[in-house]
């Protein structure tokens, strides 16, 4: 993966820190406290349900602040921005389904209503070590 921000990238690089060879990282390993420069561009999501739904459990506040609402406690789709959402939707399903992190660089139809580009890291989490239940990723602008 070539990176264009030094966030994504670290993200990435803290995620594969914690992911042994065929077992996926769980939630506890996953300790905010030795992230705390990442921690305004990372988010946590819930997976769970049957169809899957995607709760944002945790938004950093610099993904809140582009974004110009907070996402903490929200589920994916309770927004409804046309199909961007529903491409996140997408992605976050295939994390789930093959548990292998996905890299991808947007449009973000948000911050004052610009569609600037930024970059995302999403990973999965197994607490179980089975089941994928929350994502970790990270989300940085890159122009």
């Amino acid at each position: 993966m070539q990176f264009k921000t030094a966030v994504v990238k670290q993200a990435h690089d803290y995620w594969l820190s914690k992911a042994a060879p065929g077992r996926l990282p769980a939630r506890a390993e996953i300790e905010l406290e030795e992230i705390k420069h990442l921690l305004p561009y990372v988010f946590l999501v819930d997976v769970a349900g049957n169809p899957t739904e995607f709760r944002f459990r945790l938004v950093g506040t610099e993904i809140d602040a582009w974004a110009g609402k907070p996402y903490t406690g929200l589920a994916v789709n309770e927004r409804d921005y046309g199909p961007q959402w529903r491409r996140i939707y997408d992605e976050y399903l295939e994390v789930v389904r093959t548990r292998a992190p996905r890299f991808s660089r947007y449009r973000a139809p948000w911050v004052s209503k610009e569609y600037r580009l930024y970059e995302r890291f999403i990973a999965p989490l197994s607490n179980s070590g089975g089941a994928v239940d929350m994502l970790f990723g990270a989300l940085h602008m890159v122009d």
